[in-house]
């Protein structure tokens, strides 16, 4: 994803993220990136949706 992302922010969405990949990723991307996870059991919910609308929001107010 980092590579993919090549620079620029971007949102991960996925129900295998772990702390070893927010840190990874917080080492090798010096670009904001949210990594959300959801939970498998549910699948991708409104309160997913409603944590990246607030993550999108909120670097908005930064440009």
């Amino acid at each position: 994803m980092v590579r993919w992302a090549a620079g620029r922010a971007f949102v991960w969405l996925d129900d295998e993220i772990t702390d070893t990949d927010r840190r990874w990723v917080a080492a090798h991307h010096p670009h904001p990136a949210l990594l959300h996870r959801v939970d498998p059991h549910v699948g991708l919910a409104d309160t997913d949706l409603t944590a990246v609308r607030r993550w999108l929001d909120h670097r908005d107010t930064e440009v």
